[in-house]
C-alpha cells in the first residue's frame, strides 16, 4: 500500500482538465494522477536533493506509480465554484476561475492499493510530497504527505468496473500509461512514420529513406513528444503537446471513475431553502463564449439548443424529459402547455455588446426557479452542434462542428439586471431585435391587430392595465452598423412541429400608455428568442 495525502490550506483547488478552456469553468476532480506525477516530477528539479537521489532513482518512482491507477477518497459536500473578473485587455475580457472548494481541514487521498515501494523509492516519494507547495495553479496551495497504512473501504472514487456497481458522476480522469505500455505506443507511433515514409518514396520512385532521413520524418511528425522515457514525457511542457496537435498527451490515457458529485451551491443554502424560495429568482443569466459566436440572427437555433441542454440536466424517461413544466414548457400529459401568461421558461439569446454576436443567453420564468431547477441550470457548461444539427449537453462530440461555453453570470430578477440588459429594461418604447411572427392567421388589422390581441392574453407582471397605443412597422433595424430586415434572421423552429402561418415576420417598434418591464417577448417561437424587444438605445442614452 501506498498513498499520498492532500490538503489545501485556502481551502480550494484550482485546475483545469485538460483540452478545456478555462472559461468552460470545469475543474478537474479528483487531482489526475497525471497532474499529480508531473507535480512531483517538478518539484525533484526544483527543490529535490539530486545528490541523494538520481534521475534514475525518479525514473523508477514514476514507473511504479504509473503501473496502476490510483483510488481515491474525497471529502463529501465539495462545492464546484468560480470567481470572474475582467483582463485588462483592450476588449476587458471576462474571464472565469472555477475552482472545488473544500473545508482547510478535508483531506483527499490517493491510493495505490498494491503498490509497495523499496525504502530508497518511498524516502524519495515522501521528500517529493513534503516539498510540494501547490498542485494545479499556483493558487492551489497544497500539504502533502505519504502514508503506507490506510482503510480502503473509505474509497469514494474508483475507476468504473473496478469497484463492482458504479456509483456517482462519471467522469474522465488523466492518467499515464505504465511505462511498458508507453514503450509499446512510442514504437507503433514511430513506425507507422517510417512506414508512411517509406510508402512515399516508394511512390516517388526513389531510393529507400535512410536512417537519417526516417530521423527527419519522426522530428517533422512528433517533434520532442515522444522521449524514450516515460519520466521524460511527463517532464514537456502542455505547449510541446500542443505545438504538435495531440489531443492529449501521446504518454497518457482516460480512465473513466466515477466520483460523488460536486455540488453546485452551498449546503446551507438547501437546508434554508422554503416553500417562497422558487418565487425569488426568476432570472438565469448565462455567459456565452466560443470562437465564433453565433449570429443575433441566429437566436432561435441558440434559444432551442439552450433549452435542449438544461432538459437533458435533468434526464429522459420513455422519451419524454423529467423536468418540470417551467423548464420543459409541457403538461403532465407531455403535451405543450397552453396558457395566456406564459409562466414557463423563455430562452433568450442576446448580443449585450451591440457587435452583432451572441454573447448572453437569458433563461426567464415568471413562475420562478426552486432550488432543484436553479442547481440544474448551474451544471450548464456548454452547447454544441453536431454534424447533424443535434446539440444540447448530450450527444456524439466526435461529430461536433460548433462548440460554445456557458457560465452562469447569476440568479436574480429583471430589476436586477436591468443595468446591463435592454431586455430587462423599464420603458414606454420596445424596439424588435428579433422578428416578430404571427403566432396565428394574419387578420385584416395585420401585424397591430396581432400583437394587441397576444397583449391581452399576457398578463403584465405589474399588475397594471397597460396597453400598446402604437405599433409601428421597421423597415429594418440596425446591428453593428448594418441594417438588417426581417429575411435576415433565421424564423423556423428546427424541432417543433407546430405549425407556423407566418413565415415573413415583421420588426416593429411598440408603444405603450405606460412603461412596461422587460422581458418582452411575443408571437412564434416567442419562447426560443423570436419576437424579442429590447429597450430603444436612443432611449437608453438620453437617461444617462
Amino acid at each position: 500500500m501506498f498513498a499520498l495525502t492532500f490538503t489545501f490550506p485556502l481551502g480550494r483547488y484550482h485546475a483545469t482538465p485538460w483540452g478545456r478552456h478555462v472559461n468552460e469553468a470545469d475543474v478537474a476532480w479528483p487531482p489526475e494522477p497525471w497532474r499529480i506525477l508531473r507535480a512531483l516530477v517538478a518539484t525533484y528539479w526544483r527543490k529535490g536533493d539530486r545528490v541523494r537521489w538520481s534521475e534514475d532513482t525518479l525514473a523508477r518512482l514514476v514507473d511504479a506509480l504509473a503501473q496502476d491507477a490510483p483510488i481515491y477518497h474525497l471529502p463529501p459536500g465539495v462545492i464546484h465554484a468560480h470567481t470572474r473578473h475582467y483582463m485588462p485587455t483592450p476588449k476587458m475580457t471576462l474571464v472565469f476561475d472555477a475552482f472545488a472548494h473544500l473545508s482547510k481541514d478535508e483531506q483527499i487521498v490517493a491510493a495505490w492499493p498494491e503498490l509497495e515501494l523499496d525504502v530508497e523509492l518511498f524516502d524519495l516519494a515522501a521528500d517529493l510530497a513534503e516539498g510540494l507547495g501547490y498542485l494545479g495553479r499556483a493558487e492551489s496551495w497544497v500539504e502533502c504527505g505519504t502514508i503506507t497504512d490506510w482503510n480502503q473501504d473509505v474509497a469514494n472514487c474508483h475507476p468504473v468496473g473496478q469497484n463492482g456497481t458504479a456509483h456517482g458522476e462519471i467522469v474522465r480522469v488523466l492518467t499515464p500509461l505504465s511505462a511498458q505500455d508507453y514503450m509499446v505506443e512510442r514504437t507503433r507511433l514511430l513506425e507507422e512514420v517510417d512506414d508512411a515514409e517509406r510508402d512515399r518514396t516508394a511512390a516517388s520512385g526513389k531510393r529507400p529513406p535512410t536512417p537519417r532521413a526516417l530521423e527527419r520524418a519522426r522530428n517533422k511528425a512528433f517533434g520532442p513528444t515522444l522521449p524514450d522515457r516515460l519520466v521524460e514525457a511527463l517532464m514537456l511542457d502542455t505547449a510541446d503537446y500542443q505545438k504538435y496537435r495531440w489531443n492529449r498527451p501521446p504518454a497518457s490515457r482516460e480512465i473513466v471513475y466515477t466520483r460523488p458529485p460536486l455540488s453546485p451551491v452551498p449546503r446551507r443554502a438547501r437546508i434554508r431553502a422554503t416553500v417562497d424560495d422558487r418565487r425569488q429568482f426568476t432570472v438565469a443569466r448565462f455567459l456565452l463564449a466560443g470562437r465564433p459566436r453565433p449570429r443575433i440572427e441566429d437566436a432561435v437555433k441558440i434559444g432551442e439548443l439552450m433549452r435542449l441542454a438544461a432538459l437533458s440536466k435533468f434526464g429522459w424517461e420513455d422519451k419524454r424529459p423529467r423536468a418540470p413544466s417551467v423548464i420543459s414548457g409541457r403538461g403532465s400529459d407531455g403535451r405543450p402547455l397552453r396558457n395566456g401568461q406564459h409562466s414557463h421558461a423563455f430562452w433568450l439569446p442576446e448580443d449585450a455588446d451591440g457587435d452583432g454576436w451572441i454573447d448572453h443567453i437569458t433563461v426567464y420564468a415568471e413562475e420562478g426557479f426552486d432550488v432543484s431547477v436553479r442547481e440544474k441550470l448551474d451544471r450548464l457548461t456548454r452547447l454544441w452542434v453536431g454534424g447533424d444539427d443535434s446539440g444540447g449537453e448530450e450527444g456524439d462530440k466526435e461529430t461536433g462542428r460548433q462548440e460554445w461555453r456557458l457560465a452562469l453570470e447569476g440568479f436574480g430578477r429583471p430589476e436586477d439586471f436591468a443595468d446591463t440588459s435592454r431586455l430587462f429594461s423599464c420603458s414606454d418604447e420596445w424596439e424588435s431585435v428579433t422578428p416578430f411572427l404571427a403566432s396565428g392567421h394574419l387578420k385584416k388589422a395585420g401585424y397591430e391587430g396581432e400583437i394587441h390581441r397576444l397583449w391581452k392574453r399576457r398578463r403584465v407582471t405589474s399588475g397594471s392595465h397597460t396597453e400598446p397605443v402604437q405599433v409601428e412597422i421597421l423597415r429594418h433595424i440596425e446591428i453593428h452598423g448594418t441594417l438588417r430586415r426581417a429575411v435576415h434572421f433565421h424564423r423556423f423552429r428546427s424541432r417543433g412541429r407546430e405549425k407556423q402561418p407566418d413565415a415573413q415576420g415583421a420588426l416593429l417598434r411598440l408603444s405603450f400608455n405606460e412603461p412596461v418591464t422587460g422581458p418582452l417577448a411575443l408571437g412564434y417561437a416567442c419562447h426560443f428568442g423570436l419576437g424579442m424587444f429590447a429597450r430603444p438605445i436612443l432611449d437608453a442614452k438620453s437617461e444617462q
